[in-house]
C-alpha cells in the first residue's frame, strides 16, 4: 500500500505558490484521492498536470494505484484554514453536530470559531409583524459537522 504521507510529502512540495492541499486519501485498495485548490479555483488543466506529476514519481509497475486528483469543490466540506479564506463574503452552509442546517454569507474566523451572518425573522420594536434582520452568529469549528460553500438556484427576493 502506497504511503499516505509519502504522497501527501511529494505532493506538497511540488505544489504552485498559488494553490493548497485541502486533503489525501489513500483507500486499503490504493485508491488514491487528492484534493487540491485555490483562491481562484482550480482548472481541470491543473488537475490533468498534478495527476501527470504523481503518476511520474510512483511508479505503477512497482505499486499499483488508483489516482484522482480534483478541486475541493461545491460538496467537499471545508477542512483546512484556506477554504474559509477563499469563502469569506460569500454564502456557506453549516451543519451542526444536532444536524441543524445554517446559512449565510461567511464574516470572519480564526482557529477556533467563524462568524456567518444569518437572515432571521425576529420581532423589532415598533413593528406589528416579525421582519428579516441580518445578525452575526458565532460558530466553533469544532461543534460543527460541515461547512461547505452553499449554491442555490433560487431567486433571491428583493
Amino acid at each position: 500500500m502506497i504511503d499516505k504521507n509519502t504522497v501527501k510529502d511529494f505532493v506538497v512540495s511540488n505544489l504552485k505558490e498559488t494553490h493548497f492541499l485541502i486533503d489525501i486519501t489513500v483507500s486499503n485498495s490504493n485508491q488514491i484521492q487528492v484534493y487540491i485548490d485555490s483562491m481562484e479555483g482550480l482548472p481541470i488543466a491543473e488537475c490533468v498536470s498534478y495527476t501527470r506529476l504523481i503518476e511520474e514519481q510512483f511508479d505503477r509497475d512497482v505499486e499499483d494505484y488508483e489516482l484522482s486528483v480534483s478541486s475541493g469543490g461545491l460538496d467537499l466540506p471545508f477542512i483546512v484554514s484556506k477554504q474559509f479564506d477563499k469563502y469569506l463574503g460569500k454564502e456557506v452552509e453549516v451543519v451542526t453536530a444536532e444536524g441543524v442546517k445554517s446559512n449565510g454569507v461567511l464574516l470572519s474566523h480564526n482557529n477556533d470559531n467563524f462568524v456567518l451572518e444569518v437572515e432571521r425573522k425576529e420581532l423589532v420594536e415598533g413593528k406589528k409583524r416579525k421582519v428579516l434582520v441580518k445578525k452575526g452568529v458565532e460558530f466553533n469549528k469544532d461543534a460543527v459537522k460541515s461547512v461547505k460553500p452553499f449554491f442555490s438556484f433560487k431567486k433571491k427576493k428583493k
